[in-house]
Formats: C-alpha cells, sequence, structure tokens
C-alpha cells in the first residue's frame, strides 16, 4: 500500500502514516513499515521537504513562510523546515510581495491610505509573507517608491 503511494508521488512519513492508518493498519505495524522504507531510502522528509520547497518556490513564487506552514501541515519536524526552507531567495521574495502590492494598490485609489495600508498588509500576509515584508512593500507601492 505504502509503495503504490509512492509510486505515484513523494510522501512525508506523517502523511504515509497517516494513510496507512486510514487503511486500516495498526499503528506499530505501519511504524516498523515507514521505518523500513526510511532505511531503504524511499521515505526521507528533509528531501520531501527540499524537492517541496524548490517546486512551489519555483513555480509558484511562495514565500518562506507559506511553504514553512505547508510543510508543517504535512508532518515536518521544524528543523528540518528550517532547513528546507534556507535556500528560498529572499531578494525574490521581497520583488514578488512588492510586485503583488504595487498591483493591488493600483485598485485602491479611491480609499483612504491608512485603510489601503492595512488592506495591503493583508493581502501580502494572507499569501504567506512575513509582517515585515508585507508592511515595507505596502508602504512602498502606495507612496509609489521605486
Amino acid at each position: 500500500m505504502a509503495l503504490r503511494a509512492l509510486d505515484r508521488r513523494a510522501y512525508s512519513r506523517a502523511e504515509l502514516t497517516s494513510l496507512l492508518i486510514r487503511k486500516g493498519a495498526d499503528e506499530q505495524i505501519a511504524g516498523r513499515v515507514l521505518d523500513r522504507l526510511e532505511e531503504l531510502g524511499l521515505v526521507d522528509d528533509l528531501e520531501f521537504a527540499r524537492q517541496w520547497v524548490e517546486s512551489r518556490h519555483r513555480a509558484r513564487g511562495l514565500p518562506a513562510g507559506r511553504l514553512a506552514m505547508e510543510l508543517r501541515r504535512k508532518g515536518i519536524a521544524p528543523e528540518t523546515i528550517d532547513e528546507a526552507i534556507s535556500v528560498v531567495d529572499h531578494g525574490a521574495e521581497y520583488q514578488a510581495a512588492l510586485q503583488i502590492a504595487r498591483t493591488k494598490a493600483s485598485t485602491m485609489a479611491k480609499l483612504d491610505h491608512d485603510k489601503a495600508l492595512r488592506r495591503l498588509v493583508s493581502v501580502l500576509g494572507r499569501r504567506g509573507f512575513s509582517p515585515e515584508i508585507s508592511w515595507e512593500c505596502a508602504r512602498r507601492a502606495l507612496n509609489g517608491d521605486d
């Protein structure tokens, strides 16, 4: 069952454990199966996290905060998450946030400055950008800073 799942896509250890238990496997047996799969190199949370970050950051431009949240949901350990997201290009992340803020700011011309600022920060925060980047990019977008 676990091998069939791994044929379709990579899984974290926690995801595979949940899958096996949902399909009726005993928790201890699922643990032993996953220990063996790790020994064989078929399950590796660090490699899974690195591939996840690479594909989601490159393809969709997701920021480090959003990627960390997704990996936590997949049961990846915090230390592993930190190591995996260390490769994120923060300069590119900042530029992506600034572009989003500028695009959104152009639709908020009729709002007063403070209200537009709060909305832009909220938009960026929901997309997973850090509060620091969100505030900085929202201010720059509204003030027309280049």
